[in-house]
């Protein structure tokens, strides 16, 4: 019986040591605009983690790194960079510190793509709920975004930035500017309140402008439309107007059909 116990432990003591070790595994980027972008990876460690980074930049030289959140955790991770170049390619990699002599795997190389850098813009556009009122950045930005107008003026019209450049459509990626400067923003990048308070465009001001169930289509005067945050989730008109929005929930109620779903808005150029 001794024996056999001895020889147990030994057995389970090779396996243990067999499948120690770390590794670093790379994952798409995600949420890529023309100047920022999530950079994605996977922990997975039986002896504890540690210096976890992305390398990133224009060669597999990289030249830059960042930190990635949560820190010292097995599962995915991610860190956000900015103020890169448009329509550029980036090579980034995902790794930490070595644990000899167990074993650690570093991530590979991947690349993405920064969105092009000329984007189209529509002047004085109008959104309208279901409900007939307007959408309103009050005071012209600087505030949070209402949906309680029954005219369009100054505060009621915005600049249309399609990142993606070319025709407005269904699926682009754009932003939503006052004529004063400031962009509309889905705090927490959805989940919360839709203001217009940011001087500067990330990812929680960029918006996916839909036609639902109509992808690539052109979008034009009068079409009915959805704008979806980066995380998912729609902008709403409370009550289908007459109130205040959010960006709320994950999907289109009212099989999409406008005047039904508080998520569709009449677009007007």
């Amino acid at each position: 019986m001794i024996t056999s116990k001895l020889l147990f432990v030994v057995l389970l003591g090779t396996a243990s040591i067999a499948h120690a070790g770390t590794q670093y595994t790379t994952q798409p980027a995600s949420n890529i605009t023309t100047t920022s972008a999530q950079l994605n990876g996977y922990s997975a460690s039986t002896i504890g983690l540690s210096g976890e980074i992305i390398d990133y930049g224009e060669t597999t030289n990289y030249g830059f790194s960042v930190l990635v959140t949560p820190a010292g955790v097995n599962g995915p991770v991610s860190a956000q960079v900015a103020n890169l170049d448009c329509g550029t390619q980036y090579h980034f990699r995902f790794h930490g510190d070595p644990k000899p002599p167990r074993s650690t795997l570093q991530g590979e190389d991947l690349t993405f793509t920064t969105l092009p850098c000329n984007p189209t813009i529509l002047n004085n556009i109008s959104l309208e709920t279901g409900g007939q009122y307007y959408v309103v950045a009050e005071n012209n930005g600087g505030d949070t975004v209402n949906a309680n107008r029954l005219a369009i003026g100054p505060w009621e019209q915005f600049n249309l930035i399609d990142i993606n450049g070319g025709d407005l459509l269904s699926g682009d990626e754009i932003h939503i500017q006052t004529t004063s400067g400031y962009y509309f923003v889905a705090e927490q990048g959805g989940g919360a309140a839709l203001n217009a308070n940011r001087t500067a465009a990330s990812i929680w001001e960029t918006f996916t402008i839909e036609l639902p169930n109509n992808p690539g289509a052109l979008i034009q005067n009068g079409d009915n439309i959805a704008l979806k945050s980066i995380n998912g989730y729609y902008v709403q008109a409370v009550n289908n107007g007459g109130f205040g929005t959010n960006v709320l929930p994950t999907v289109i109620g009212c099989n999409a059909m406008y005047p039904c779903s508080l998520e569709m808005f009449k677009i007007i150029f």
